[in-house]
């Protein structure tokens, strides 16, 4: 508090201002956000997730952060994260092989992921199976955490117990960044090569 009062003073950080708004673009441009290049933003969603939670792990790593607090937002955006890669795969998936999609609410990771799974094993049939087992059972440590993605989003769940029920008393940061890492190279990897495929594909048609 007494840093924060010092800031005010010093003119670091200010008031709200009657003409203050949130959501409005300015002269330093290299901080402006483009939102109307893109058709689809879907994977500026995934990426960005993983984006900020890495940067936020970063942040503590550099001691500029804490992790007490940051941990909150750090495994929600890496779940964010994994939900939406998921869902992505299971939709483009679903595409390649010309099977039926429809875009549901479901949040849980498992019953994303068993899906997914067959789609993978059916577009590369002889992939490495060992690796898609490893990551069906990070997802299903994930989910175990956090089931429908708001123990870390809120403190307390609607019975008003804590929301996060870790068997662990410390979460280690860096760990989790890497782990999350490695299971984006599966996923990531993944995602490229149906999306060259449906592009191969929406060439042959057009050629």
């Amino acid at each position: 508090m007494a840093d924060d009062f010092r800031d005010l003073i010093t003119g670091k950080i200010r008031l709200p201002h009657v003409e203050d708004k949130l959501f409005t673009e300015a002269d330093d441009w290299w901080m402006n956000a483009c939102l109307d290049w893109y058709h689809d933003a879907s994977e500026l969603y995934i990426v960005g997730y993983k984006e900020a939670a890495d940067s936020l792990v970063e942040s503590v790593n550099n001691s500029n952060g804490t992790a007490d607090s940051l941990v909150f937002p750090i495994v929600f955006l890496y779940r964010q994260y994994l939900e939406l890669r998921l869902k992505s795969l299971l939709e483009d998936g679903r595409r390649l092989l010309d099977k039926p999609h429809e875009a549901g609410a479901e949040h849980r990771l498992s019953k994303l992921w068993q899906p997914t799974r067959e789609i993978l094993l059916e577009v590369w049939p002889e992939g490495n199976r060992e690796h898609l087992k490893i990551v069906g059972k990070l997802i299903a440590e994930f989910e175990k955490a956090d089931p429908r993605s708001t123990s870390f989003r809120y403190p307390k769940d609607l019975s008003g117990k804590k929301s996060v029920q870790l068997e662990i008393p410390r979460l280690n940061l860096r760990n989790l960044s890497e782990v999350i890492g490695a299971m984006a190279i599966i996923l990531e990897g993944a995602s490229a090569g149906i999306s060259e495929y449906l592009s191969i594909r929406q060439d042959m048609y057009h050629g």
